[in-house]
This record gives C-alpha cells, structure tokens and sequence, in this order.
C-alpha cells in the first residue's frame, strides 16, 4: 500500500497499472488511516462519468473517498488517437511511468504513464478526500457501539446521521444559508453532535456560534468559490458514503427515500478505457483457488514483472521477455531479479508447461534463480546462504555422495540430483554439470529396472502410533487393481475431480468446496503413499541385483547409497494422510462431538472413513453413482412377514414388496459355540428371525439382490454387556474358507443345495442330543477338575460310591453302619448296587456320545465338502484378505492383516502376511485352520475381504 514511484525503468502490463498501480495509488497523509494492503474500489460520484470513448475517466474510491481522474492523449509522432485507447501489440499496453504522492494533507497526487508500444499516454490526477476516513470510521464506530446487542439498531442511526449529513451538505453547496440549531429535537436525534459528528461538520466548513452550526458563505461566482467546491466534493463523498451504510440494513430497509442513487461500480469501466479489459486470464481450477494462497515472494514477483495475479501464462512470458528486449543483460542484479520472478511465478503455477520451458530456456542462458541455490545450498551444506562459488567441484560432489548414502527413496534421489544440477550451473561448470546429468540417468535407470515380484517382497509400513490397523487397510488397499489405479491416475484432472466441480453428494446432502478439496488432498497423499510403495519395492530390487554382481553393480551410487540400504525396507505415512483416516471429517458436526469421536478404533471405520473420501473426490454425474460404488457396494432385499395364530396355528399374511437397502460390510454374528465355520455364519445373517414392531411378531427375510466385486465382512466380534455396561471380545475361533458361494442367498424361499439343508438339519439334531449330556454352567461347583457334562458328573457319583463300598468293609465303619436303621449288610448291598447302575448307565452314554459324535463328524465332513465344492459363477469368492486383531478385550490389541498373492504366469497362490514393518510368506495352514493354535487363542479373524473368483485377476495384483 502506498505511493508507487520512478516506474520508468520497469515497464508494466495495462492490466497491471489499472488493476493494481492504480488501485494502489494513494496520497501518503492518508496510508496511516487506511487498513494495510487497501486497493481501491472505482465508483461513480455525482457528475463523475466513466464512458468509453472519451477521453477523460474518472472515478471515486467507495472506501477511502479518494477521487482519481485519468486524462488520455494519442500516440506519439502524430498517430491519431484511438477510440478505445487500445494497443498496437496484441498482449497489450506496456507502460512506463511514475504515480508521484505527496505527504502533505490535502494536496493532490499526480503521475503519468506511456506505452513502449504504441505511445499512448495518460496523465493521472489522484485528489485525497474531504472527509478523512478516520473521521468516517469514528462516526461509523459510535453508531455501532451505542447499541451492541442491536447491530441493526446502530446501522439504522449511522445511516441517518450520514444522509442527513448528506441533506445537509447539498442545501448548502446551493446556498441555502440557515444554520443548524443543535438543541432542536430533530437535528439532536438525527445528527447526536458528538464528537465524531462534529469532526465532519467541521469538514463540511461550518462554524459553531452558541447553539447554533452555521455554513460556509457562498457567493455566486463558481469559478473561485473554494467554500462551495468543498461542499460539492463532501455532497458527492457523503451521498457514496450513504449508499454505502444501507448495506448494512436488511434488504428490506434499503430504501431511495434517503436521496441518494445505488452505488455504480466502474472498475471495469477503466479498464475499457485503458483498452486492457481483454487481456488472457489464467484458467485457474477451483483446487488452486483453494488449496494455494501466494506468498510474499510470489506477490513481489507479479510486481516485478508487472502482472496482474491472474494473467495468462502468455501474458506472464511476455512482460518477462518484453523486459528482456528493453534491458538484455544477463549478468546483473536486476536481471537475477527478474528471472528470480519468473521462476517463482512458475514455480506457483505447477502444471504451467509454457512458463517450465521459458525458465528452461533461461537456464540455458546461465540464469539459475536464487531460491533455487539456495534450497541446493540448505539441502546440500545445511546453509541456505552459503556462497556456492566459494566451494570448489570436489567439495559439492563429496557432501552429494555422502547425501546420497543416507537416502532411500527414489523421489528423494531425484531431488538432491536436481540440486546438484543447480549448484553445477551457478557455478559455470560443465564437468559438474555433466556429472549431474549422468547420475539423474543412472538413477532413473534403477527405477525402470523390471522387478521380480515373486522374489522381491513387498514394501511394509511403519506404525507411527497406535496405526497398525490403519497399515493393515492401507495394505488391502493398495492390492485392489482398480482402487490404485485410479489413485496413481491423480492428476490427470480426469479420473478426480480436481477442478472442484460442485455437485457430488454423500446420503442426498450436496459438499461443499471444502470437502471437496479435503478429499482430493487424501487422494493425493494416498498417491504418493502408493508411489513410494512400488519405488522403494524397485529400489530394495535394484539393492539385490548389485549385490549380486549383476552388470548394473558399476552404478556410482551404489557404493554411496544402494548397497548401504537397511536390511528391511519400509514406507513410513504421511502424518496428515493418517489423522485423515483416523479422524471423523464431517465438517457438520460439533467441536464436542469431534472430540467425542476424534478417534476411529475399528477396521471397517476406518475403511468406510476411506471410502467415503474416495467417493467424495470423484468428478459429479447425473446418477450421483460411482466406479466405487460398483465396487465395493451390494443390495439386500428385506421383508418384514406378519405372523398369527387366530385360527390356532401359524398363518403367514401377505407381506409388502421387498425393501432395498444398499451395504459396503455385510456383519457376520458368531454362532454360540467354540468354533464355527465362516459359511455357518453367513448362513445365520440370512436366516430368518422373528422381530417386533407396534406388538405384533413379524418374520424379518433378506436375500442378496446383487453383490459387488469385492465382498467385505465384519465379523462382529466386540460385544456390549448392558448388565456391566462394558464392552467384550469373542474370541472364538473361526473357520475360513478358500472360496465362499452366495448362490443360495439370492432368492426368497429358495436353498440352492437341498443336500446341505438335510446335513444341517441332521447336525441341528445330532447337536441337541449332544447338548442333553451338558450341565448348566450353574450345576457345577468344580469346572477346573471337568465336572461340566453328565458323563464326567456319573464317572465321579461311581467313584465315589464304589468308595463308599469300600469303606463300609473298615472295622472303623461298622460300628458307625450300627447305628443305621437298616443293617449294615443292607447299606453295603444298596451302595454296590448303585454303583453297577451308574457303571450300566454310564457305558450307555458314553457308547450313544460317541455314536452321535461320529455322525456329526461325518455330518460336518460332508457339509465341509459341499462349502468346499464351489460353483465359479457370478455369486463365487476367493478370500483375498484376512484382518487378524489379537487381544483379549477390544479396547487393547494389535493388528496385523494376511493377503493372497498370486504369480499370474506360473499360476502360484501363497499369502503373506502384513506386520506394520515387516512383510513375510507363511504358510497356508496358519490362516485355514481348523482350531486355534496354541497360545493363540485370542488371535482371529476380525474383517475378511472375497473377491469375485471370476474377476479376479482384473481386480487384485500385489506387483507393479
């Protein structure tokens, strides 16, 4: 803010000198009193007219009050003047000049500016208000803070005293000379007289006499009537100033009643009559708009340049190279200035190609701009102010090597190359130069270099607090074809919708710009996760082939960094793209409610938390639907079945259609029992269940309508017990199964296999005979000596009567056996023959137990063999990904997640398993089977991921 001067040397942009010079501009008695950064807002006053074609233009600031005229000539050498005052060169007007201010107060600024081009010239006039904008803003302040619980109130008042202010200042710049009578009713209500008040009626020239404020005398002659020109002036600052104080009534209060018109903007209006309102404008995206705001530096280098901030990158490249033209040298500071502009206007606006290859080409010149040294410098030495041309060649390849060894990731590798090649071309040094470039080429060769999945495992993610569920995820992620895919596509402002377009919607509620851009910034952290993923795979490769001799190994990095690599790889997450998924992003909700749910303490919300950020990246369209949708989404049918029993037995009433209902996991419920088997458990979601509503018993059916191609299931293993009122891990064991089919879940009152529903009748029964050799938990008073079954509770009634038995035959005992009723052969003979009855009993049971136990083992295997027997059609699925959570309670514990791999050349299956850091092969039986394996009993699965068998290489790949 301020007085922009000596111009002359540094020719600017029409666009720039109206859109900024001028808006600028301003008298330096007046800066201190004006917010820092004011630009001014062109109105028309009164008579002030801004009509093309003319040659004069002229307007008011709506803020400050500062009037600016701008006066017109033609070209130099006698060229007629043009209409619109355009220019010769199609970029437009390049004007030199200097706007010149004062700091003397009321005294008006002037400055002139021509065009390098075509010659046109402008004279400017910049007159300082009568009305300070400190007095305005004191009056302004008053009004409002009289009345602080009535805003409306107070702008009512405010808007009063400046209108009739306004009256005021119009009756007497016509000469009407009655003075204001400052204890009458109305002028004290309208007007206060306050101090603030006072201060402008000063301003306007009136005097106070007693009680009485009498105006400025007028006499006719208008030529030289000072007093009556000032009255003019603050009758058109106080009719703006009126305009603008309605704004801050309701709508329906901003009357014309107050004298005074709208408020005409007529910034647009100058720059037609600067002829530059056509210039290229940038076509910004609303990401940019909203993810950068520019810096100091960059804002100087628009000003350097003489730009506006949105110019087209032509238009950038041309006021550089115009610059150029007029001051070629290359070897001075204001050259280094310039070309530091340039390069940090581009650097600003990362997908302009024309601006890259412009900076490029000065490069080529021998211009390298200072922040690049500089963050060579840091990155290199640690000092960003280091004079690189005190440091020979040697010394800068030396400290590069030593960055270089303790560097893993290509990116990084790429950047300290950069740096080099920067420090090499400050310096003029052609051997270092050429030395940089064959590294930069080394170094993208170790990356092309094709990678042996099968060998080369891999990458895992270190745990940076309490994350390795989210790792897990992550994991799982990255091994969906699709997903990766079109995460690693960012950028194409194709695949997302970078440009910000509004319209996508999350359960019918329209986001925002905000939301928006906060899920492209998670689709960008997630892209650069999934690149260091398959380069620090590519690098841990090129690690094995050197350290094997291959003809590679004569790399000059691999000495420095490649063979110092640590045993074990690993891609550490971004902290952001973490707190993303593990915190709630609804923007809607409250701060205490935030807090409340800061943090995501299961897979599948944080999975859902995921995908919902996906999907709110995604471009909009009509149908509101997406790829991941299709993807990860399916649809339940259910109905709700009344049942009753007025005729005495069941009669089932006709049930309303089908409802849909749309679901990303489909909750598996634990059956009761030690162990159960995964198609057991998706049997019983679809089970029917007796629910009730309003009283009345209702039978609740549900069946697949479609299922996506990727299934997920949460086993719902944490519970809550309302009688504690805590939470509880089942730790049951579950059977998984290589290949699950939902055929038989598709249609209402249908069971694809009839065969398996008699198995599971027959092991339904065979399990209830079982269950009547059990006691209640309640009936045994020593369940760690086994007493928990009928037949452990007869084995230990016959041991203890055969003792009895042989008891009664101590001599000790038959004196006590005296004293019975009966006599003592009597008690013995009844003790034995209790005895053989549970022994007779006891055998009998335990040949029906084992009876039974076989059948239902026969009856499991052949079950097992049907699970096993699947059909590959359209409702097939081959287990991709096992989310194991080990702990007892489901408050404390860790996670680790197993995934199947397969080489799709030789055809080979094994699974790895996913630890935070560390990625191994294990074996399959690990995760099929059949019975927890010792000491690891609270270690289960916890959230499974199918995938459709027959889409299932287009849909899962562990390589690159």
């Amino acid at each position: 803010m301020g007085v922009v001067v000596n111009l002359s040397s540094n020719g600017v942009a029409g666009a720039f000198f109206a859109r900024t010079q001028l808006a600028e501009w301003l008298p330096a008695s007046l800066a201190r009193q004006l917010p820092s950064r004011h630009r001014h807002i062109w109105v028309e006053s009164g008579n002030n007219a801004a009509r093309a074609g003319e040659d004069r233009w002229q307007g008011t600031c709506r803020d400050c009050l500062c009037r600016c005229q701008l006066t017109a000539s033609g070209r130099d050498k006698g060229a007629a003047a043009v209409a619109d005052h355009g220019c010769i060169d199609q970029d437009g007007h390049h004007f030199h000049g200097s706007l010149e201010g004062t700091g003397d107060e009321g005294q008006d600024c002037e400055g002139s500016a021509w065009c390098c081009k075509c010659g046109t010239r402008v004279h400017a006039v910049l007159q300082p208000p009568v009305l300070l904008p400190e007095a305005v803003q004191a009056l302004e302040a008053a009004r409002l803070a009289a009345h602080p619980h009535h805003p409306t109130q107070g702008a009512r008042e405010l808007v009063a005293t400046v209108s009739t202010l306004y009256r005021i200042a119009k009756n007497a710049s016509e000469g009407d000379q009655r003075p204001i009578k400052s204890d009458s009713e109305k002028p004290r209500r309208l007007l206060k007289f306050d101090a603030p008040c006072m201060r402008l009626l000063q301003a306007l020239g009136f005097e106070q006499r007693g009680a009485e404020l009498h105006p400025p005398l007028i006499v006719d002659s208008l030529s030289f009537d000072v007093p009556r020109r000032r009255l003019e002036l603050a009758r058109d600052e106080l009719a703006l100033l009126t305009a603008r104080m309605l704004r801050k009534l309701p709508e329906s209060e901003r009357t014309a009643s107050h004298g005074v018109t709208p408020l005409v903007y007529v910034g647009e209006a100058l720059t037609r009559w600067l002829g530059v309102h056509a210039y290229a404008r940038r076509q910004q995206s609303g990401l940019a708009l909203l993810a950068t705001a520019h810096g100091g530096a960059v804002d100087d280098a628009y000003r350097r340049l003489g730009v506006p901030e949105d110019a087209a990158d032509a238009l950038v490249a041309w006021a550089y190279r115009r610059q150029v033209e007029e001051d070629p040298e290359t070897a001075g500071a204001r050259a280094q200035r310039r070309y530091d502009s340039l390069a940090a206007i581009c650097a600003a606006r990362t997908s302009s190609g024309e601006l890259l290859a412009l900076v490029d080409s000065e490069r080529d010149r021998g211009l390298v701009a200072t922040a690049s040294v500089r963050a060579a410098c840091l990155a290199l030495f640690g000092d960003s102010l280091l004079d690189v041309g005190g440091v020979d060649s040697d010394t800068i390849r030396e400290v590069f090597l030593a960055k270089l060894a303790d560097t893993y990731k290509t990116d990084a590798k790429m950047e300290l190359a950069a740096h080099l090649a920067i420090l090499a071309c400050a310096k003029h040094d052609q051997g270092l130069e050429d030395y940089a470039a064959n590294v930069k080429v080394n170094i993208e060769a170790q990356v092309t270099e094709k990678v042996n999945t099968w060998v080369q495992l891999p990458i895992g993610l270190a745990n940076i607090g309490n994350t390795c569920y989210l790792n897990c995820m992550l994991q799982c992620l990255f091994s969906i074809l699709p997903i990766r895919n079109a995460v690693l596509r960012f950028g194409d402002k194709k695949t997302w919708n970078e440009d910000v377009v509004p319209g996508r919607q999350d359960s019918g509620r329209l986001l925002d710009a905000a939301e928006i851009a906060r899920a492209l910034k998670f689709v960008a952290l997630l892209k650069d996760l999934f690149e260091s993923l398959v380069e620090r795979r590519a690098e841990a490769w090129a690690a094995t082939l050197a350290a094997k001799g291959t003809p590679s190994s004569g790399h000059p990095l691999l000495s420095a960094s490649i063979l110092g690599s640590p045993l074990l790889p690993v891609v550490t997450p971004d902290r952001e793209l973490a707190d993303m998924l593990l915190r709630i992003g609804n923007t809607h909700i409250s701060n205490q409610q935030q807090r409340s749910v800061i943090q995501q303490q299961d897979v599948d919300e944080c999975m859902a938390q995921c995908v919902s950020l996906l999907d709110h990246a995604l471009p909009p369209n009509a149908e509101n639907s997406s790829w991941i949708d299709r993807l990860l989404s399916g649809h339940l049918d259910l109905t709700l079945t009344a049942v009753s029993d007025d005729t005495g037995g069941d009669k089932v009433e006709p049930s309303p259609p089908p409802q849909r209902e749309t679901f990303v996991n489909l909750n598996l419920n634990l059956p009761d029992m030690p162990s159960a088997d995964i198609n057991e458990c998706i049997d019983g979601l679809f089970a029917p269940t007796t629910v009730t509503s309003n009283s009345r018993d209702l039978l609740r059916c549900s069946r697949i309508a479609d299922a996506p191609p990727v299934l997920c299931l949460q086993v719902q293993r944490v519970q809550f017990d309302m009688s504690k009122m805590v939470a509880f891990k089942i730790n049951s064991h579950l059977r998984l199964r290589k290949q699950v089919s939902l055929t038989r879940f598709t249609q209402f009152g249908h069971t694809a296999d009839a065969r398996l529903l008699d198995l599971q009748q027959r092991q339904t029964l065979i399990d209830q005979r079982l269950s009547t050799l059990s006691l209640p938990c309640a009936a045994t008073t020593n369940k760690a000596a086994g007493e928990s079954d009928v037949l452990t509770a007869l084995d230990c009634a016959q041991s203890f009567m055969a003792g009895v038995c042989q008891w009664s035959q101590l001599d000790a005992a038959q004196s006590l056996l005296a004293d019975l009723s009966q006599s003592p052969e009597a008690t013995v003979q009844t003790a034995q023959t209790i005895n053989d009855r549970l022994t007779a009993l006891s055998t009998t049971l335990k040949d029906a137990k084992r009876q039974w136990t076989a059948e239902r083992e026969e009856t499991l295997g052949e079950i097992s063999n049907i699970y096993e027997s699947v059909t590959v059609d359209s409702m097939a699925y081959t287990l991709h990904a096992v989310f194991i959570h080990s702990g007892l309670t489901p408050e404390f514990g860790h996670y680790w997640v197993y995934i199947r791999d397969h080489d799709r050349v030789q055809r080979q299956v094994r699974w790895l398993k996913f630890n935070d850091s560390y990625v191994t092969v294990v074996d399959q039986a690990e995760i099929f089977r059949n019975a927890p394996a010792a000491g690891e009993e609270s270690a289960n699965p916890y959230y499974l991921v199918y995938v459709r068998s027959m889409e299932l290489d287009d849909i899962v790949d562990l390589g690159i």
